[in-house]
């Protein structure tokens, strides 16, 4: 079997996420973290530089120019956050005990640099501060300063995180420096942009709009992070490329017993929608320092996929760990374990789309696991084929076969979708040209079964229109068959293939164990298809010819519909 076949079999349909960072930025390090399963880099500006994105860029386009392996950059903004501002380094938190907080120039115990967050407080909010560790409430509003009273003690540094749960800040859903790599992320064609602290979908059409007036076609992962997002969440998948289960703010801005059951509503809607899914933060985090995960960790990956998840995210683990390879196989094991037990998920009950197309992608998936094909191979030019397929969850590996490069290192971060490229695109090419193209190439064998969904018969790149069963290869022979598929060379010797006319194996001496399998042309003796269908042996009677076949040709018998392909 050709290698890049064993390496698509051999990969998880679930995605693996890996923060860039120190502990992988070697080249080496990335192209084994590939060979493991990562098919997107995610790049955290927080902490990261311009000149990293760059190399991110350089290694991605390296990566498809030398090795046709299509992996995508996810840039994740960091967003507006609320900072805590003091008269000092620290101040002391005492429970019961009253505090005041202001706009900057005001005279207050706590003051906000961002303009109009006291006077969106309401008593009775909670303000929360060094990742929800001190905990106080509203009990005094105000435009410019409102009083705060705290419920347990503790001591509140200088520039301290601070959250605000489900109260919507008017504070812009970009920084400065947000569209500074913003504008860089356009120019390089990065694949995909996350955003922090989204609070609802207007923020992602404003950035949507602003990437097209750049000319930019980069696609949005809404990181959901916040309270307010979770209140917002109908509005956000449909507005959204992605979604981002960023459980760490998650789980401050609520309680922690909390956090699993919203990921699993926040999953339930994105599918429900066909929006893709990540689920991030704390995957392993044990494996930041240890070369092994805890039971607990193989617990949570196991249940996110379970759960319907296009990718896992690794964080620390590969971005500043002593063991990223060692993370990322964890997660590629795991994941390929528990796929090969439970194939039964969900599918989307919509999609904001065309109801053809969701209606070609779910016949897509019966027909694909009703005939056990061995691939589905989606023609697209966005990439939205390949993600409306994929999110029926269909038992088969999904070939997006597409023209562009920037669209297979996208839809490689959908569940079960492999991209490949077509060289020299025509808009006339045919599903032959592309069967033939992946066949020369390996992704798929000649005689495989495949399902292959496309626009119009010739436009196979307009649209999704259409749903047909092919086989790979040249039909070169049919008839009446029984036994089972299986391939092998035309009169080669022992376990080959016998293909000639039944005379020449009607004796009774004739040893029916010296052939793999029979295809029998012109008019068939009763006899000797009793005798090759008691030795248990796959046969072809009353064949027609279609094509020349000379002895030693491979060829593949489907037994199923009596065809014969080479």
């Amino acid at each position: 079997m050709n290698s890049q076949k064993m390496d698509i079999l051999k990969r998880p349909k679930t995605k693996i996420v890996a923060t860039y960072g120190p502990a992988c930025s070697e080249e080496n390090i990335m192209e084994r973290m590939i060979e493991y399963g990562v098919t997107c880099f995610r790049l955290n500006t927080a902490h990261s530089t311009k000149e990293e994105l760059q190399n991110l860029v350089n290694f991605r386009d390296k990566m498809a120019r030398e090795r046709k392996m299509y992996v995508s950059i996810m840039v994740d903004l960091k967003g507006p956050e609320l900072r805590a501002l003091l008269n000092g380094d620290t101040l002391a938190i005492l429970s019961g005990k009253e505090y005041t907080l202001g706009q900057q120039e005001e005279k207050a115990d706590i003051h906000i640099a961002v303009d109009d967050v006291v006077k969106s407080l309401k008593k009775g909010d909670e303000v929360l501060f060094m990742d929800g560790k001190i905990r106080t409430t509203v009990i005094q509003e105000g435009n410019r300063i409102c009083k705060l009273s705290s419920s347990v003690d503790g001591i509140l540094k200088n520039n301290g995180r601070m959250n605000i749960p489900g109260r919507y800040i008017p504070m812009g859903i970009l920084q400065e420096r947000d569209r500074e790599y913003l504008k860089m992320s356009v120019e390089k064609n990065v694949e995909y942009i996350a955003l922090s602290f989204v609070q609802n979908r207007n923020e992602i059409d404003m950035v949507h709009d602003m990437i097209g007036k750049m000319g930019g076609n980069i696609h949005l992962v809404a990181k959901i992070e916040t309270k307010q997002a979770m209140d917002n969440i109908e509005g956000i998948v449909k507005a959204t490329d992605a979604i981002m289960v960023a459980r760490g703010d998650l789980g401050v801005e609520m309680p922690v017993h909390e956090v699993t059951v919203s990921q699993k509503y926040i999953m339930q809607k994105a599918h429900s929608n066909g929006i893709p899914i990540i689920v991030a933060t704390q995957m392993l985090e044990s494996m930041v320092s240890s070369e092994s995960p805890t039971r607990a960790e193989i617990s949570d990956v196991t249940n996110a996929i379970l759960d319907n998840t296009d990718a896992l995210m690794l964080s620390e683990e590969t971005a500043i760990g002593s063991f990223p390879l060692e993370a990322v196989k964890v997660l590629s094991d795991t994941s390929l374990y528990v796929e090969s037990f439970y194939h039964n998920f969900e599918e989307p009950s919509e999609f904001t789309g065309s109801r053809v197309t969701f209606s070609v992608a779910k016949s897509t998936k019966i027909l694909s696991d009703q005939i056990n094909a061995h691939h589905i191979v989606a023609c697209t030019r966005g990439g939205n084929t390949a993600r409306m397929v994929s999110s029926m969850r269909p038992s088969s590996r999904i070939l997006s076969v597409t023209p562009s490069r920037l669209v297979a290192s996208r839809t490689n971060l959908y569940r079960g979708v492999f991209p490949y490229v077509i060289e020299n695109f025509k808009e006339d090419i045919s599903v032959k040209d592309v069967l033939n193209a992946l066949v020369g190439d390996g992704m798929i064998l000649k005689g495989e079964r495949i399902v292959v969904t496309s626009g119009h018969p010739d436009h196979l790149f307009a649209g999704t229109a259409q749903v047909s069963v092919l086989t790979a290869g040249t039909l070169v022979a049919r008839g009446y068959a029984l036994g089972k598929n299986i391939s092998g060379k035309i009169n080669s010797g022992k376990g080959s293939i016998y293909m000639g006319n039944c005379e020449k194996i009607s004796d009774d001496k004739f040893d029916y164990s010296f052939y793999e399998a029979f295809i029998i042309t012109g008019n068939p003796i009763r006899s000797v298809i009793q005798k090759i269908e008691k030795a248990g042996k796959t046969c072809i009677y009353s064949t027609i010819v279609l094509n020349d076949v000379k002895d030693g040709d491979d060829v593949f018998i489907d037994s199923d519909i009596g065809f014969v392909y080479a």
